[in-house]
Formats: structure tokens, sequence, C-alpha cells
């Protein structure tokens, strides 16, 4: 397949992506779309009228912001659309952990857990409590952490690695080539390698509230980025 077709391809997908979210009834227009994932409309409406391209970078950016399966813009088949199991603002999150340091994400109740309006939440951020100590010393059972779903991949900072197999990872990033992601561990004792097809999406943790800067109200001592 050459360059023009598989430009032609992710356009056609990200077409009926966004055709079936609407005949779905999940959204009412393309503008609540954009809105809803963090998207701008006027981005998205030059890809559809082929005054933009899609390419690689592209392609596997909007799949991360979708909520899409990775290399779905790039398939064949008719592409099968979910709403992204990331929580909408107002939801929190906590870790269940499945193995060491691999856990699956459950809601828990947000009036009694966290206060939304200190942190001035956002809506495409989320919180996840952390419920282990196999983070230990850099994160806390009991600690915060808010993830953005928009924000630029970092090596400054650390990161919730999602799956495919559904387990998700908080990790930092070393470096990311065209087929993989290098990884390390918080307490920097082991590196790991994912390749880019056994990632869901990835979303940075843009601030670590620890349990007594949350529980005093003194967030100005959370190790915020916030804006």
């Amino acid at each position: 397949m050459n360059a023009t077709e598989i430009f032609e391809r992710r356009r056609t997908n990200l077409a009926k992506v966004i055709d079936l979210l609407i005949e779905t009834q999940q959204f009412k227009t393309g503008k609540e779309i954009c809105e809803h994932f963090g998207l701008s409309a006027s981005y998205i409406a030059q890809l559809l009228n082929s005054k933009r391209q899609i390419g690689e970078k592209a392609a596997r950016e909007l799949e991360q912001q979708l909520g899409l399966d990775t290399l779905i813009l790039d398939q064949s088949a008719e592409p099968k659309v979910e709403l992204s199991p990331v929580p909408a603002q107002g939801v929190l999150l906590q870790m269940q952990v499945v193995q060491q340091q691999a856990f699956t994400l459950i809601s828990i109740d947000s009036a009694l857990s966290f206060n939304q309006d200190i942190f001035h939440l956002q809506a495409q951020h989320y919180v996840i409590q952390v419920t282990e100590s196999y983070y230990f010393p850099s994160l806390k059972p009991g600690w915060w952490l808010i993830c953005d779903k928009q924000a630029e991949l970092s090596t400054a900072g650390i990161l919730c690695v999602y799956l495919v197999n559904g387990l998700q990872l908080i990790l930092q990033l070393v470096s990311k080539a065209q087929d993989h992601y290098e990884f390390q561990s918080l307490n920097e004792t082991r590196k790991i390698v994912f390749q880019k097809t056994d990632i869901e999406k990835i979303h940075p943790v843009i601030a670590i509230i620890p349990t007594t800067s949350y529980s005093h109200g003194r967030n100005n001592s959370a190790h915020q980025k916030m804006g």
C-alpha cells in the first residue's frame, strides 16, 4: 500500500468512527465529539476534508485520544467504536493490584474521597488513588495521582501506561522508537520495553498529591504541575 492509499484509509476510517459515535447516539454532533475528547474541531474537519494528511504520528495520537485500539485507523476492516474506559470528570479511580506493580482501575465514591474543587480538575483530568506500597518511596499508599488524557509524553515525569491486556502500570518514559517504548520503574531498578502494539494508551501524571497535603488542604506542598 502506497502513502496515498494509507492516508485515504485513515481518513475514511476516522470518518466512520465519528459517524458511528453519532449513529449510536453517544454524541449528537462532530463538534460534541471533539469537545469530549479534547480535539480541535477545525483540525478534524481539515483531516476529513482531505486538506491535511493523516501521517503515522497523527494517526496514533488520534487513536489514543479517541480511546481506539492501536492501528485501527490503518486497518481495512470496519472499525469498531466504544467509548474510552478512562473516566469523565467527576469519577475517581483506585488501584486494584493484580500482580505487584500491575493493576486494574475501579471506581470509588468521589463524594467521600477527594475534593475536586481544591485541585481544579478539568474535563481531560482523572484521579487515581495509590493503594499498595509497590511504588514506594516514589508513591505511597493513599496518595493521589492526577492524570491528563491530553498532555504530551515526557521523560521528565511519570506515566500511567494502559496495556491492551487490560492492566495498567505506573512507569517513567526513557525513550520511544518507531515500534516500541522503553520505560523505567519508579525505583530505577528495572528497564521495561513494550512494543507499541502492546499498549492501548499512555496518560501523563501531571500531579502527585500526598495524603497529608490533601487532608490538611495544603495543596501548595503537593507536587503539582497543573496550570
